[in-house]
């Protein structure tokens, strides 16, 4: 048996039949090039990638704020935990 070159792989044609009224076909090469990823994206994958960006520096920059926030705490605990045992017999 021969094998056909990748040219003419992507030339042929493959056909799906589901009934009379629901034969379809597809073209290999457009299932072959649909089952790879693209090495550049869609615009719209683009955009929803920009948007988790954003919202990832968004979080990162929250939970920045809230760590300072506990650091603050915490010192002014180990403040007054110095200040306990100072004035502890």
């Amino acid at each position: 048996m021969v094998q056909p070159s990748p040219e003419e792989m992507n030339n042929m044609w493959t056909t799906v039949v589901g009934g009379p009224k629901k034969v379809r076909t597809y073209e290999i090469g457009v299932l072959q090039s649909s089952s790879s990823p693209s090495l550049f994206p869609s615009s719209s994958s683009t955009l929803q990638t920009m948007k988790e960006m954003e919202a990832m520096k968004n979080e990162i920059m929250e939970l920045t704020q809230k760590c300072a926030a506990n650091d603050a705490k915490f010192d002014k605990f180990d403040k007054l935990e110095e200040f306990v045992k100072k004035h502890m017999p």
